[in-house]
């Protein structure tokens, strides 16, 4: 996915589909709504989080990244609240935005872009349905090696 805004930030670009997607749980384990769909760079893919509020899918990127923004396709079952967070080693997480979104669709979050990280993930925090969460793509954008 290209959007022009992205065209005027630097030369930043898509660096999820390189990345490698894991997830907190996945919808009654069903594989055609694994983790790995979230940045395959389709939109007719998607994951889908086990029922609860506190589930989550992350982007591990291939190298350290300063990330100017993520974009989050919400299939049906978006979030209420969600948190985008970022981290450098995958154990310790930083909260970088909080985002209520008013319906569902494609949200785009700026980041501050301040830190190289090595992992952006959607940390979900109230769902707007009885269902999990739904990603059609989870598009990380930034200079790679910065």
């Amino acid at each position: 996915m290209r959007l022009r805004l992205w065209d005027s930030a630097g030369g930043a670009r898509n660096l999820a589909p390189e990345g490698t997607a894991s997830a907190s749980s996945v919808e009654q384990d069903l594989d055609r709504l694994a983790a790995r769909y979230v940045n395959d760079g389709r939109l007719d893919t998607r994951w889908a989080s086990g029922y609860a509020d506190d589930a989550w899918v992350q982007v591990e990127l291939a190298e350290p990244t300063k990330v100017a923004a993520v974009t989050l396709a919400w299939e049906s079952a978006c979030a209420t609240e969600y948190a985008v967070q970022t981290s450098v080693d995958g154990t310790t997480w930083r909260t970088v935005s909080t985002q209520r979104p008013e319906s569902c669709g494609t949200d785009v979050v700026r980041l501050p872009g301040d830190e190289a990280v090595r992992y952006v993930r959607m940390q979900g925090v109230e769902r707007r349905t009885t269902w999990g969460y739904s990603l059609y793509e989870l598009g990380v954008y930034g200079t790679p090696g910065s």
